[in-house]
């Protein structure tokens, strides 16, 4: 059976070859969620069931506080997330009649169009317009949710080449069995105000709340992005490329490469004090599964 290959893999694989030796075949993860991720996990659950209350159960349920301290802590990235999801709600009126679209399809090779035995490219997206959208109709048109601490020129120009972008659309178009070429790409910036010293976090939250609804065109970003057949066909090319690395390094054919260029680029690698020696595995849990992001059953969608 053909094991799974995703995006995520397929991403963290681009970055760093070690690093993806590590979480995908050694399994190793940090104990902590990240605050990104944690955050990123209450955003999309509060746009998938449309509620700012399901955002705070999904951060809840993926890391509970112990101190006082953290309870503070996860007290203002909770008010943050409710106020993105809040605002998301507001500022956007039209939504998918799918939220997170698991599939599950085969990694076919570019020239002889054969899936291949080692791997079928799996993943969820966050939502599908399944020839509903009411401006492009007949058409199928995905969706995908982001947040981001700054949205740049160059953040939106990337989108015309960026890896995931043209993931999920040849991937939908397996799927749906016809051409996917259209995707409504939605970011929420993160808040620039924090919390004044001589301020209660009550009165924090409440101005936060307000900033977001009173302020959409700063917060609030969608463009749609589109792909060529062309585009997409090196896409596949790329794709399968990698799935054969992959499977090199993981049957013991070949040996990881290490790029330092991302040991703090973009943020600090969870796993540059392994590498350096600064600890040991045992500073990590060991999982027990590879993709932990992908549904009990991926062929069904979520509607």
């Amino acid at each position: 059976m053909a094991e799974p290959l995703t995006q995520s893999e397929l991403s963290t694989f681009s970055r760093c070859e070690v690093r993806h030796d590590i979480r995908y075949n050694k399994l190793l993860v940090p104990f902590d969620t990240h605050p990104a991720l944690l955050m990123g996990t209450g955003y999309h659950a509060g746009l998938e069931h449309q509620s700012v209350d399901a955002a705070i159960t999904a951060m809840r349920e993926d890391s509970p506080t112990w101190s006082k301290w953290e309870g503070s802590v996860a007290a203002v990235r909770e008010a943050t997330v409710a106020a993105m999801v809040g605002g998301a709600l507001d500022n956007w009126i039209l939504w998918p009649d799918i939220h997170e679209l698991g599939f599950s399809v085969p990694l076919r090779n570019p020239s002889t169009n054969r899936a291949s035995r080692k791997h079928s490219l799996q993943g969820v997206i966050d939502g599908v317009w399944n020839r509903t959208h009411p401006n492009f109709p007949g058409e199928v048109v995905l969706g995908e949710w982001k947040t981001a601490a700054q949205v740049s020129r160059e953040y939106m120009t990337r989108l015309e080449i960026d890896f995931q972008v043209s993931t999920y659309m040849w991937a939908a178009s397996q799927h749906f069995g016809v051409p996917v070429r259209k995707m409504v790409y939605r970011i929420a910036k993160k808040p620039t105000i924090r919390q004044k010293k001589t301020e209660e976090l009550g009165e924090y939250i409440e101005r936060l709340t307000q900033d977001y609804l009173d302020r959409p065109e700063f917060y609030f970003f969608e463009v749609l992005v589109e792909r060529t057949d062309e585009q997409l066909s090196d896409w596949a090319a790329q794709a399968w490329a990698t799935h054969l690395r992959v499977s090199e390094i993981r049957t013991g054919r070949a040996i990881p490469i290490r790029s330092t260029q991302s040991c703090v680029n973009r943020g600090r690698c969870p796993y540059f004090d392994l590498c350096v020696g600064a600890v040991t595995k045992d500073s990590f849990k060991v999982l027990d599964q590879r993709h932990t992001e992908l549904k009990e059953n991926n062929n069904e969608p979520t509607s």
